[in-house]
């Protein structure tokens, strides 16, 4: 089951370049970045609305919902500043560095998250082994930016 959870991760982090292309070249057409960046979430806000209605997900799980601690809220604010970034950095930077970038930032921040098992994590404590594989992903950035 890990390995299958891996592949579909891996399948997943496809997707981003792909979108983010998708959405930068709507922010080009459109003239206007932040406009792209509500049409993906408005879009993507409906086909989760019919996915909802089509699994008859209980709609009591709204209310639950206030219950969640407050940072809980902050995610789609932190989508949309990444969304709207990305839109704002591919055309500028391109897809490879664009990405090596944020995916270098990620893990980054994901080696500090597993140390002090944040936001419910489970507790992964940071050794060499892991920034090894972070400053690895470093010099690939640097090398994309250099060709």
């Amino acid at each position: 089951m890990r390995y299958f959870l891996m592949l579909l991760a891996l399948a997943v982090g496809c997707l981003l370049p792909v979108q983010a292309s998708i959405n930068a070249k709507l922010g080009a057409f459109l003239k206007a970045p932040l406009m792209a960046a509500l049409v993906n979430f408005m879009v993507g806000g409906f086909v989760l609305l019919l996915v909802i209605l089509g699994t008859r997900t209980p709609n009591n799980l709204l209310l639950a919902a206030k219950e969640a601690p407050i940072y809980a809220w902050i995610g789609g604010l932190m989508g949309s500043i990444f969304v709207g970034s990305i839109i704002f950095l591919i055309p500028r930077l391109g897809a490879a560095l664009s990405f090596g970038l944020i995916v270098c930032g990620q893990l980054v921040f994901s080696l500090i998250l597993d140390h002090f098992g944040m936001f419910g994590v489970p507790v992964q404590p940071v050794n060499w082994g892991r920034i090894a594989g972070v400053l690895l992903i470093l010099v690939g950035v640097l090398v994309i930016q250099k060709f």
